[in-house]
C-alpha cells in the first residue's frame, strides 16, 4: 500500500511535549521579569513601568498561544491515530 499521506502520531505527541514545555518557561518568564524601577522618579519612570507591563503581557499571551498550539497538535496526534484504527478495522473486515 502507497499511502497520501504519512503521520508520525509519536513524532507530533514529541513535539507536543517540547511546545508544552517551551509555554510553560515562556509564561513563567512573564512573572520572573524584574519591576520597573521607581526610584530615583526619571521622567522616564512611569513609561519604563508601562513597558515592563506590556512585555509581561506580550510573554503571557505568547505563552498561551503556544500552549494552545500544543493542544492542538496532541489533538491533531489522535485523532490520526483513530483514523488508522478506524481503518485497520475496515481492512480486516474485507478479507
Amino acid at each position: 500500500m502507497n499511502p497520501d499521506l504519512e503521520v508520525h502520531t509519536e513524532e507530533l505527541r514529541r513535539t507536543a511535549s517540547a511546545l508544552t514545555t517551551t509555554a510553560v518557561e515562556t509564561a513563567a518568564t512573564a512573572t520572573a521579569t524584574p519591576p520597573a524601577e521607581r526610584t530615583p522618579r526619571w521622567r522616564t519612570t512611569d513609561a519604563a513601568a508601562l513597558a515592563v507591563e506590556a512585555v509581561q503581557q506580550q510573554l503571557r499571551h505568547l505563552g498561551a498561544g503556544v500552549e494552545e498550539t500544543a493542544r492542538l497538535v496532541t489533538a491533531a496526534a489522535a485523532a490520526y491515530a483513530e483514523a488508522d484504527a478506524r481503518a485497520a478495522v475496515r481492512l480486516r473486515l474485507t478479507r
